[in-house]
């Protein structure tokens, strides 16, 4: 590749290839910065850079080297050699090789892996309250959202309205009112006694134990109200509590005026020995029907499919005819633990080991503790969530 020694348009044309191999260079944003030349004999191309800078080429014969020594003097023999490509990683391009054959081609430099892809941040754990609906009650002249405004819904025979008359020790219990307890026949009143006789002072059923266990399994630092929709009256039966009956109209009433501004909780039932103390033999069968579609009624009404039952088990500390082997409980306690298995969402409280007033009926201790298994029930079900 030498031309003949001395020719100018060789010099000529040496000059403008140069040219042209510096401004490739400097388009790959390489600069070169040619020396003086030192001889006129072909310099070897300076390798290109495997990831890195390229080494460069030393002077072919006496020239010295061409990184920091001085090239060797210009001749017009030697071409100029063509710039060694840019290595296509991170490294830097192959130097010019001056006066000498073409630089080598850099090797490509070595391509990074990519860097893993972070794992998914966890989800935070949903809240377990509701959006506000908007909707509520004005109690006592305060607003109470419908989320805040847990209602029960308890009816049933005498022991719902309540005969239990001691210890007497527990009777501000049952009649003294307490905040944030509300019992609702139309209007909202704080709650004493709210299924006892009216203007009675003496006389306690499971209302009040009701609302003030609720209370007390409240969360911490909830503001709810608790609201009793109540009725009780002695020796009616099933048939008494039928939509077409002369009672399910009283306390529904009250329960649909509420309808879609409270938070119905739960429906609370003591039915089932007066069935077998006071209907006809030939009606007593069919108890699990008439309290399925009594259950099926309340839940339509209110437009609350899956609301929760709590219906009280057999009286088991009752006594005479009406203990679990009298002639009463032996028909009327398979009745009633049949329920379980005929209505969703039903579940029995039990009665075991409560204190009784007389052949069937809870003394204050009794519903106390009844009340507080109403509550425990519904935690253990997974229905309390409040």
């Amino acid at each position: 590749m030498n031309g003949p020694v001395g020719a100018p348009r060789s010099r000529v044309k040496v000059f403008v290839l140069y040219s042209l191999v510096a401004a490739a260079a400097a388009s790959c944003g390489v600069q070169a910065h040619p020396t003086e030349p030192q001889s006129p004999t072909e310099g070897t191309a300076g390798s290109a850079g495997n990831g890195g800078g390229a080494t460069t080429g030393s002077a072919a014969t006496s020239g010295s080297a061409a990184t920091s020594g001085s090239a060797g003097t210009t001749g017009s023999a030697g071409t100029f050699g063509a710039a060694g490509a840019t290595g296509t990683g991170t490294g830097e391009a192959g130097t010019t090789g001056f006066q000498g054959t073409a630089g080598t081609t850099g090797s490509s430099g070595t391509t990074g892996r990519a860097g893993t892809s972070g794992s998914a941040g966890t989800t935070g754990a949903g809240g377990t309250g509701q959006a506000a609906s908007g909707a509520g009650v004005t109690i006592n002249g305060m607003f109470v959202p419908k989320e805040k405004a847990l209602t029960f819904i308890h009816f049933g025979h005498s022991n719902m309205r309540g005969q239990a008359t001691k210890p007497s020790s527990l009777m501000s219990y049952f009649y003294t009112t307490q905040s944030g307890l509300w019992s609702y026949k139309g209007t909202f009143t704080a709650a004493k006694e709210p299924t006892a006789p009216e203007g009675s002072m003496t006389f306690a059923g499971p209302g009040m134990a009701i609302l003030r266990s609720a209370q007390a399994a409240l969360q911490p630092g909830s503001n709810a109200q608790i609201i009793s929709v109540g009725y009780g009256k002695g020796s009616i039966t099933t048939v008494d509590y039928q939509k077409t009956g002369v009672y399910y109209p009283v306390f529904m009433n009250w329960a649909k005026q509420l309808k879609g501004n409270v938070t119905f909780a739960g429906i609370v039932i003591m039915l089932g020995i007066t069935d077998g103390e006071h209907l006809p033999s030939s009606q007593v069968p069919d108890f699990p029907k008439r309290v399925a579609q009594i259950v099926s009624d309340i839940r339509a009404d209110l437009g609350e499919p899956n609301l929760p039952v709590l219906f009280c088990d057999y009286e088991q500390m009752a006594s005479g005819t009406l203990a679990p082997t009298g002639s009463v409980g032996m028909v009327m306690q398979p009745l009633v633990r049949s329920l379980p298995g005929m209505i969703a969402n039903l579940a029995l409280v039990p009665t075991d080991g409560l204190e009784m007033q007389d052949d069937h009926h809870f003394d204050m201790q009794g519903h106390k503790d009844w009340a507080g298994r109403v509550i425990s029930v519904m935690q253990s079900k997974g229905w309390w969530k409040w």
